[in-house]
């Protein structure tokens, strides 16, 4: 009998699993290396069915730049998928628990910089503009080799705004 799929949080053992699925769409992600994995392998979720990591996705903190008005943002970062499975449901089924996992903390809006804007726009992403996204910027884009600028790379800023303010809570899909 097959063992059924899962998704999990990650532990130790799969930092090597997660390192080779993020290298395997090195076009549409930043790499990261192998000790910042080891710090942070905690905020990931993997897809694992019959003993193998077949999907994984992160998030981060953006950094607090008005401390009178903060900007609460979360980034869903390092979201892939092995080639050879990928529209089989494995990439939806991780980004919905994801976004159920960083609505508990309650952020202003969740943000993700993506080649596929109209994947993300089914879960109730808006395009909005790079420009406004110092913080993001400070953290990751700044140290691409990619790209000679944030602002010219191609991939398209998204995000979710939540009314977290109001004590209103928008469900995420």
């Amino acid at each position: 009998m097959a063992e059924k799929a899962k998704i999990r949080r990650a532990g130790f053992a799969d930092i090597e699993a997660i390192y080779e699925i993020i290298r395997e769409n090195l076009k549409e992600l930043v790499p990261r290396s192998y000790p910042d994995l080891l710090q942070n392998f905690d905020r990931f979720l993997v897809y694992e069915r019959e003993g193998r990591i077949l999907g994984v996705i992160s998030w981060r903190v953006l950094p607090i730049l008005n401390l009178k008005h903060p900007d609460l943002a979360l980034e869903v970062v390092s979201f892939s998928v092995q080639p050879e499975v990928q529209r089989q449901g494995i990439g939806r089924a991780l980004l919905k628990r994801m976004l159920r996992e960083l609505q508990a903390f309650r952020p202003d809006r969740i943000l993700v910089l993506t080649f596929y804007p109209e994947y993300f726009a089914r879960f109730g992403f808006r395009e909005t503009s790079k420009a406004k996204l110092y913080p993001k910027i400070y953290l990751g884009c700044i140290e691409c080799t990619k790209y000679r600028s944030p602002l010219t790379c191609p991939e398209v800023a998204m995000e979710i705004r939540l009314s977290r303010r109001r004590g209103a809570r928008r469900k995420v899909r």
